[in-house]
């Protein structure tokens, strides 16, 4: 799916240096001149990835040398706060502390790296805005439809997993495939079209979940780049600059709510793999 999509928008570029009005990104991020790995173009969204995941793991380093030490407490007391939210969040939605401790890692994993990449997205847009060169080479994580994609496709694969552990291999996917169960013969078949419904229901999931988080983060982009443009034409004591202020705080909501939400369908998605065994 990424090759197809990384295909469809192949014909994006590099926005014009002069343009007339507010540069709107293209919908993939564009490759970066002179910068290939084994003759692979890298674009901006990946080198972006790069250095998000470096400050990531510097972060998270930091973290569990608070965690394991007493040379940060404060630190420390925020990271245990922040893990024992999550899990008591989880704990809640599943309703069984077993299976919210085994899959707590994956889902609240989802929700630290959605909400931070979200957010130093947000200095991307700053730094794009100061800097306009850094343009060709920045753009925030998550307004690249290749990243949700694979992220959503993560949790319905181990949500089928999960289905498919409790139920055995022929047993899950007869249940979407050849669902042949009822009182009657009607009640039957009316079971195998739900039961399809249900199997195309799962890709479906998929495109929903990629396409709410990109679509929320691509289109804050675009906000921000047009009252940039319109501040431009306040005239006097750069009054305008201080426009998208109050669309940078809205975004900061809105970093928060779509890392929120993609963790509370993912939750929701494994629980119903984990329904069918209890």
């Amino acid at each position: 799916m990424s090759l197809f999509f990384s295909t469809a928008f192949a014909n994006t570029a590099a926005p014009a240096a002069e343009t007339i009005g507010p540069v709107i990104p293209a919908i993939r991020g564009h490759g970066i001149a002179g910068f290939e790995i084994f003759g692979n173009e890298i674009i901006t969204t990946v080198f972006t990835t790069w250095i998000f995941m470096a400050a990531l793991f510097a972060v998270v380093a930091l973290f569990y040398r608070a965690a394991t030490t007493d040379r940060s407490p404060k630190l420390k007391a925020v990271g245990i706060d922040l893990v024992n939210r999550l899990d008591v969040f989880f704990l809640e939605l599943l309703g069984d502390s077993k299976a919210a401790r085994r899959y707590l890692w994956l889902v609240a994993g989802f929700f630290v790296f959605i909400f931070f990449a979200n957010l130093f997205g947000l200095m991307v847009d700053v730094i794009n805005l100061s800097f306009p060169i850094a343009e060709h080479y920045l753009r925030p994580i998550n307004s690249d439809l290749n990243t949700t994609l694979v992220l959503s496709t993560t949790i319905i694969l181990v949500a089928q997993a999960t289905g498919v552990y409790w139920r055995g291999f022929v047993n899950h996917y007869r249940h979407y495939l050849f669902n042949f169960e009822g009182h009657s013969i009607a009640e039957k078949i009316v079971s195998v079209f739900i039961g399809w419904l249900h199997f195309f229901g799962e890709f479906i999931r998929i495109g929903s979940l990629s396409l709410r988080l990109f679509l929320n983060i691509f289109v804050g982009i675009i906000l921000i780049a047009v009252m940039t443009y319109m501040g431009t034409l306040i005239p006097g004591y750069h009054i305008g600059k201080f426009l998208t202020l109050p669309f940078w705080f809205f975004e900061l909501l809105v970093a928060f709510l779509q890392a929120y939400i993609f963790m509370t369908l993912s939750g929701l998605y494994i629980k119903e793999s984990l329904d069918v065994h209890h």
